[in-house]
């Protein structure tokens, strides 16, 4: 249901979470390709004019690389969303991108080390929108959307889409009694809509709104042989960016690229299924992306709760995390006949 008297469809529009990274790592490849800036270049330099990131306490961001940011192996450690100081930016009207870096308590780990944190996606996104000439949202739609006929917006910049589907969980966690509930209508929200707000920490990290339908499309128009979304060039970096560490996302045993994550799915006789993609949630949302290349192939699964403690039948297997493991697998296996 996308709310309590709304059945949820495939063109239901709802929060892709983290599967956003994806879209992020696709348009900094291309503006790379473009000639905008290299791999190798660093936040110092690329943002030596942003007046947002100048007036940041540095000593906290570390002067990563592109490929580093990409890699999350930047070693910038991960916001701290609890207290006032979040509230406060959640509610704030007038806010910006750098405005996140206030929520980085830690100082960064050595670089090179793999840390997934959002402040690595902010920084991406202010580096686009700062070489681009451009404000990303505006940047998706003219470069990636649009040429596809492909519908997503990114919050907090654009409106929230008409029909969405309303968050769930345990409203303690966001302000509200206890129990599990719709976390627009918790009464702490009532002057900032709680997906608005929840979109101020989120942004270049994990800000989307798109359907079922689209994700399943902009997956396999970016990872495809078949699709048009980047450049042969560009999809051939995105499939060759995996690090040789193994490293746990969603509960599950992944490697990780530029932005994308290679999970194998194990079949109930044994087999494998190599996929490319990427998972997301909270906020009361959960996602999954996944791009199979032997079965030409990809899956958008999203729900408006989240899944990761609610396994279902999914707990008679171990290696399956979430319910996504389990729908995912059951996919393969009626594609591949078995």
């Amino acid at each position: 249901m996308a709310n309590d008297s709304t059945p949820m469809t495939t063109a239901t529009p709802i929060g892709v979470k983290s599967s956003s990274k994806i879209f992020l790592s696709a348009l900094i490849l291309s503006q790379i390709e473009d000639g905008l800036y290299d791999l190798d270049d660093r936040v110092s330099a690329l943002l030596k004019t942003h007046r947002g990131y100048q007036s940041s306490d540095k000593s906290l961001i570390p002067d990563a690389t592109v490929e580093e940011l990409l890699t999350q192996t930047s070693g910038v450690a991960e916001l701290v969303i609890a207290g006032f100081k979040p509230f406060l930016l959640m509610m704030d009207s007038n806010w910006e991108p750098s405005d996140i870096f206030d929520l980085i308590q830690d100082p960064p780990n050595p670089p090179g080390t793999f840390k997934y944190a959002s402040p690595n996606s902010y920084l991406l996104g202010m580096i686009a929108e700062h070489l681009g000439g451009n404000r990303l949202n505006a940047l998706y739609q003219e470069k990636l959307l649009e040429p596809l006929s492909i519908q997503a917006v990114l919050l907090p910049r654009n409106e929230i889409p008409p029909g969405m589907a309303s968050p769930y969980d345990d409203r303690s966690g966001y302000g509200g009694s206890t129990g599990f509930g719709d976390l627009t209508q918790i009464p702490v929200w009532s002057k900032v809509t709680f997906i608005k707000a929840d979109a101020r920490i989120s942004w270049a990290s994990a800000g989307i709104v798109s359907t079922p339908e689209n994700m399943a499309r902009w997956a396999y128009e970016l990872f495809s042989p078949k699709g048009s979304a980047v450049s042969p060039e560009v999809r051939g970096q995105l499939s060759r960016s995996f690090r040789e560490a193994t490293i746990s996302l969603a509960g599950t045993p992944q490697k990780y690229g530029f932005h994308i994550a290679l999970k194998q799915h194990r079949l109930s006789d044994g087999s494998y299924v190599t996929t490319y993609g990427h998972p997301g949630g909270g906020g009361g949302y959960a996602s999954a992306l996944f791009y199979a290349p032997s079965l030409d192939l990809a899956i958008s699964i999203l729900a408006n709760s989240d899944l990761g403690q609610l396994r279902g039948t999914c707990a008679s297997r171990s290696e399956d995390a979430i319910p996504f493991d389990c729908i995912t697998r059951s996919v393969f296996e009626i594609v591949l006949g078995e």
